[in-house]
C-alpha cells in the first residue's frame, strides 16, 4: 500500500483570555456565583496515514470496544489498503480531537458516507470536531455513533450549514462472549462464500440496503463491489448457509483488538421463519471464538424485533446503543 505522507493539521477551538484586573482597589471584591465549570482547550487534528491514526486513537477507542467495533473495522479496513470508493470519492478523513487530558472524541468519514464519532468524554469536543471537520468543506449526508454524541453533533452540524437533521435508524450494539446454539438448528451448514457466489451476494446486499434503509438511494454498483471484496476473504468475509442451495448470509469484518464483528445477515422473505439466520450467525460467531476472538460484536435494528429476539436466544447481550442521523431531510 503506498502511504501518504504524514499530515497533521491543529485548530485552536477554545480562545484563552484573563478577567480585566480592578482598577479601583478600595471597590469591596465582587459576590462570586456559584462554580461554572471549566472548559478545556481542544485541539482538532487531522492524519492521513490510518496506521498513525489507529495508533493514535486506539487505546481511547478500547475503551468501549464494542461501541467502536464498526471504527476499528474502518481503520483496520484503510490500513490494509482499501479504498472505500477510490480516490474520486475524496479519501478518508481521519479526525480527532483532544485536550490536556488526551484524546476527546475521534471521527472518521470515507465519503460518501457517513461520519462515525466516537464516544466523547469531554463536553466540548464534539464541537470541535463539527468546528474541524466545517473548514473541509465535507458534504457530510450524516453522522453514526453513540446516541448522545452523534445527537450532539447533528445539532451542531446542522446549526453551523442551516441544515435540519433526524434520527434514521436506532440501533443496539450487542457483545457475546459465548454462543448457545439454537434449540431447533436449521438443516444445512455454513460456507465461506466463493467468487462464483459474488453476483448473489450482491443482490443480497443490495436487497439488504433496500429494507433497512428505505430512504436511501439504491447503489448497485456500490453493492457488487462489497460482493467482491466479501468473497474474496481480505479480512472481511461472507458465509453462506446452504440448504439444497443458499438460503442466507452473514458476514464477519475485520476483528478489533479483542473481538470480531458480524454483519451483513440476511435472509430472503421465501426463505424466512426457518431458523436459517440463527444458526447462521450462531455458527459464525462460534467459529470467530473458537479462531481466538473473546467476543463477537453485532449492532441491529432496534425495529426489527425478530432480529434482537433471535441475537439475545444465541448468546448476545446488549451493551449499548448506537443511532443513525442524516443531514438534509
Amino acid at each position: 500500500m503506498t502511504v501518504l505522507g504524514e499530515v497533521s493539521v491543529r485548530i485552536a477551538t477554545t480562545m484563552h483570555y484573563s478577567p480585566l484586573r480592578n482598577l479601583l482597589p478600595h471597590h469591596p471584591p465582587p459576590q462570586l456565583g456559584p462554580a461554572l465549570p471549566v472548559t478545556l482547550p481542544m485541539r482538532f487534528n487531522l492524519l492521513q496515514d490510518p496506521e498513525e491514526f489507529a495508533g493514535r486513537v486506539g487505546d481511547f477507542l478500547l475503551a468501549h470496544e464494542a461501541e467502536h467495533s464498526l471504527l476499528f473495522g474502518i481503520l483496520s479496513n484503510l490500513s490494509s489498503g482499501w479504498t472505500y470508493g477510490g480516490a474520486a470519492a475524496g479519501g478518508p478523513v481521519l479526525a480527532f480531537v483532544e485536550d490536556v487530558t488526551g484524546i476527546a472524541v475521534v471521527g472518521v468519514v470515507t465519503p460518501p458516507r457517513n461520519l462515525v464519532i466516537s464516544r466523547a468524554p469531554a463536553g466540548g469536543a464534539v464541537g470541535a470536531l463539527a468546528g474541524g471537520l466545517r473548514a473541509r468543506a465535507l458534504p457530510l449526508p450524516g453522522v453514526s455513533g453513540p446516541p448522545a454524541e452523534a445527537q450532539l453533533f447533528a445539532a451542531s452540524w446542522g446549526r453551523l450549514h442551516a441544515l435540519p437533521f433526524r434520527r434514521a435508524i436506532a440501533m443496539q450494539v450487542y457483545q457475546a462472549t459465548a454462543i448457545h446454539p439454537p434449540e431447533h438448528p436449521a438443516p444445512g451448514r455454513l460456507r465461506a462464500g466463493q467468487p462464483g457466489d459474488a453476483p448473489l451476494v450482491a443482490g443480497w446486499i443490495a436487497a439488504f440496503n433496500d429494507e433497512a434503509l428505505p430512504e436511501g438511494e439504491p447503489d448497485r454498483n456500490a453493492a457488487m463491489q462489497m460482493a467482491l471484496d466479501l468473497v474474496s476473504h481480505r479480512g472481511r468475509s461472507v458465509y453462506l448457509w446452504e440448504d439444497a442451495g443458499p438460503v442466507s448470509m452473514v458476514a464477519s469484518g475485520r476483528p478489533t483488538p479483542n473481538g470480531g464483528r458480524v454483519y451483513a445477515v440476511y435472509t430472503p422473505p421465501e426463505h424466512r421463519r426457518k431458523g436459517y439466520a440463527s444458526s447462521s450467525v450462531a455458527a459464525l460467531s462460534q467459529s470467530l471464538l473458537d479462531g481466538g476472538l473473546s467476543r463477537c460484536f453485532l449492532f441491529a435494528d432496534l425495529t426489527n424485533a425478530t432480529a434482537n429476539h433471535i441475537y439475545r436466544q444465541i448468546g448476545y447481550e446488549p451493551v449499548a446503543f448506537f443511532d443513525d442521523y442524516r443531514f438534509g431531510v
